[in-house]
Formats: structure tokens, sequence, C-alpha cells
């Protein structure tokens, strides 16, 4: 009758339904109860087939099972294709997984051993909920079983549970809250024994650190980090842990640092093919270089992450790393539409991390294409926004930016956002940052007819530009500064 086909040579043949619809009718008119005992057959039959290499056919055992009545089996596959699937950074598949799983728990009894299988698989889905941008969900998620975790009295599952939600935290821009429920988290893990979450902790608390200045706080934390994962390795935490420390390197201008930190990770997520790892640190070679002033290394890296980005975040990311050394380069129209379209992705995920920075980047993008008036209505918003989470670094650049946006409309306003900047930076020892501050004050004065005031603020930015060999600006310092010597 020709509804099913042949595929292959006997015995090693099999056959196919020749239409889907064909197969749905025949599965649908099986009863269900023996539908179940063939799916727990099929399942058992793979087992057995493929004992050696059962790992590649997790997600396939987990389907079968899934629609089985061995609810242990299933759940037991559905979380290792789960596991599985974040690895390989396929994380709409790793979630799909998760949520089977949670649905299955719902069947079984309410004992302490079901309540703590059910928070371990919530605990494990930090990394998938991030680089799906879906950070409230899990933070509700997490809020909803806090209370359970605490009755369970188990140490080492309350301080994993407490590390994901000041990841959240962290997230959502609380910077101050997410520091005490991360401190908290890290102390519950490494009094449980329990490294790998202590790692975690640790690693979400440098990068909260990081965007509160406490550039000292990170190098500190990265000790306690690194004995974590001597422990117990994980290449996430690992990875994001030590872009955090790339990133203080940065902002503080040590190139070398920042650069010898990110390539280390790049190079252990290439051994994994861990295509979010190196994306992860790719961005932040990205950031170094872009800072430095290499563009075209900045470019190879933003075009390296674009290529290997394949969840939400990381695609978010890459555009918003690339488009914001496109605009340095000179191609602004092609940066600032790919900043413009990464940010509604981080607004609908909530994830602030990359919305504070993406504020100077994008005023900047628009300063450089001389667009002043998206430029100002940019980092004007920005500031509100930077105020509101207390992020120095990044308001001192904003300030910045914004005094070199009205320098040639209302200098009295400019000076005063300048002399903020300057202030701010000096204070964080954000020296590169501070540098192109006093460079732009250095203008205004200029502007001014002040040529003293202009030449003492313009060589104060041109020496921390030669000390720290930030490439792109030291001609361009040293011409204007030949011009004001030309000048009485």
């Amino acid at each position: 009758s020709e509804l099913l086909y042949e595929r292959g040579v006997y015995p090693q043949s099999t056959y196919v339904f020749k239409h889907a619809l064909t197969q749905e009718v025949t599965y649908n008119s099986i009863l269900a109860k023996k539908r179940k005992q063939i799916h727990e057959e099929i399942g058992t039959a793979i087992e057995d087939l493929y004992k050696d290499r059962i790992e590649e056919h997790y997600e396939l055992l987990a389907y079968h099972y899934n629609r089985s009545d061995d609810v242990g089996k299933a759940l037991d596959f559905l979380e290792l294709a789960n596991q599985k699937a974040s690895l390989l950074s396929a994380m709409e598949e790793a979630k799909t997984s998760f949520q089977s799983a949670l649905k299955l728990l719902d069947q079984l009894p309410i004992s302490q051993e079901n309540k703590q299988r059910r928070i371990s698989l919530i605990v494990n889905q930090g990394a998938a909920f991030i680089l799906l941008l879906e950070l409230p969900e899990y933070y509700e998620l997490l809020s909803r079983y806090e209370p359970i975790a605490v009755e369970l009295e188990n140490q080492s599952l309350l301080g994993s549970l407490y590390s994901r939600m000041g990841l959240c935290e962290y997230g959502f821009g609380h910077f101050e809250k997410s520091i005490n429920t991360l401190t908290k988290a890290a102390t519950l893990c490494e009094k449980a024994d329990n490294p790998e979450d202590a790692g975690f902790a640790y690693t979400w608390l440098a990068w909260s650190l990081l965007y509160k200045g406490d550039f000292k706080g990170v190098f500190a934390t990265e000790a306690n980090l690194l004995r974590m994962m001597d422990r117990k390795f994980n290449l996430h935490w690992y990875a994001w842990g030590v872009c955090a420390i790339s990133r203080a390197n940065t902002y503080l201008g040590r190139w070398d640092e920042a650069i010898g930190a990110s390539i280390k990770v790049i190079e252990l997520a290439e051994s994994y093919n861990d295509n979010s790892m190196i994306c992860c640190a790719g961005r932040e070679l990205t950031f170094a270089y872009t800072c430095m002033g290499d563009l075209s290394k900045a470019i190879e890296y933003g075009e390296l992450i674009s290529e290997k980005a394949m969840t939400p975040a990381d695609k978010a990311y890459a555009q918003r790393s690339l488009g914001w050394t496109l605009c340095r380069s000179g191609k602004t129209k092609r940066g600032i539409d790919l900043m413009v379209e990464a940010l509604p992705l981080f607004k609908a995920g909530k994830w602030m991390p990359a919305i504070i920075p993406m504020a100077c980047m994008l005023g900047e993008g628009y300063l450089l294409a001389e667009d002043h008036r998206n430029a100002r209505k940019t980092l004007e918003e920005g500031i509100e926004i930077l105020e509101q989470h207390n992020t120095p670094f990044y308001l001192g650049c904003a300030h910045r930016l914004l005094g070199e946006v009205l320098i040639k409309k209302d200098v009295k306003l400019a000076a005063s956002h300048l002399e903020k900047s300057i202030e701010i930076l000096r204070a964080l020892n954000a020296e590169n940052e501070l540098a192109y501050a006093y460079s732009g004050y250095g203008r205004l004065h200029r502007l001014e007819g002040r040529f003293e005031q202009a030449r003492e603020f313009m060589t104060k930015g041109l020496e921390i530009f030669e000390r720290l060999n930030t490439l792109n600006e030291q001609d361009r310092i040293f011409n204007e500064l030949a011009d004001l010597r030309a000048q009485k």
C-alpha cells in the first residue's frame, strides 16, 4: 500500500513512514498503555545496543522513557540530556529538557529526596538562563523554592541556590545586593565542601565588585576562584570568572594582563570546543584591544565571536562588541546599527551588565558619527541609569563623552561633565579613560583660548597614553600639542 518504504540494504535496512501524518495516525491508533510499553522497550533496546556510547543517545532515551511508565529513568535521562545540551551551548534544548524534568517531578511523591532533586535541577540551570537572557523567569523560580531549600537544612544546596540568586541580582544591576548574596553563598558552599558552586559564587562576586568599581576586591576574589577551580573545575565558571579579571585589568589600562588572561581562556575553551566560552573570552579581547587602540586585532576577535555565537546572549554581545569597535575604526553606521539591534535583546532580558556599558558605547558611536543630538540623548539617559545603579567606571566615561558632545555648544556645562569625569576616574585609578578625560578637558581650554591650561591637560593625557602604550591616541594628541606650542 506504499505506506512504508525500506531504507538501506537488509539486514541493516530500516522501514520509514512515507508521510508524517500516516505515522501520527498509526501512533495514535495504539492504546496508550501499549504505547508506553513500546516506548519503554525501545529505551531498553537502545541502552542494550549502545551501552559503550550511551551519552550519544541521552536525548533519544529521554524522549522514549518520558513517554513510558518508567519515571525514574525518564528523569535520569532528561537530566543527562539537559547537562549535555548545556555543555554544547544548546541552551534552548537544555531548557526544554529541564522543563520536562520539572513536570515529571510533579508526578512524584513529596519527599525530602524529591525536594532536593528538584532544587538541584533548578540550580544547575544557571548557564542556560544567562545565555537565553531569561533571568527574570529564573529568579522567580529560585525565589519560589528558597523557603524549601532553607527547610531542607542542606547547607551545600542552599549555598548553590543563593549563588544563582546572587547571579540574577547581578544581572538586574542590584550590585550591592548581589555582593551580599554571593558572599553568603560562597561561605555556605565552602563550609559544606561544595567547591564547584563556591566557584560559581566567586565568579559573579568578581563581576559584581567590578561594576561597583572595587578593582582590589576583584583581584582578591581571583585567588578564591582559582582555589575552588583547582578542587572542582567547571569551564563556564572559570571562563566567566577569569574574564572578570581581564575586564578589571582593561579598566586599569593593564593591556598585557587583560589580554593574557582572556587568551588563556580562549585557548582552553577551544580545547573543550565550547563556542559560548570562546565568545566570552573573545569579547573581552575585543574590548581590551579596542581600549588599547589596536583596532585591527579588535575587529578580528569581534568577527570571530560573531561567527561562533550560538545563544541569544552570545549573539547580542557579539553585535555590541563588534559594533563599538567598528565605530572607533570609522565605520560608524554599521557599528551603530549593530549596537541598536542588540540593545532590545538585553532590555527584554533585563540584563543590566550589558545595558550599562552600552550607554557609553552607543553614545560614543553617535559622537563619532557627529550625530550630537542622539549622542546627547543617549548619554543623558545613560547617566541616569548609571547613577541609579552606582557604577562609577561607566559613569566617569559617560560624563567624559557628554562633555565632548557639549564642548562646542555649552562650554560651562561641558566643563562640569569633564571635571566630574576626571574626579571619578582619578579616584578609580582608571588611567586610560582618565587620559581621555584630560585630553577632552584640554581641548575645552583650547577653544576658550586658555592655551597654557590646554597644554597642561593634554600633556597629562599624552603622558598616560605613552606610559600605557595606548596606540591610537598618542599621534593625535602629539599633533594637537604641536599646534598649541605654536600659539601664544
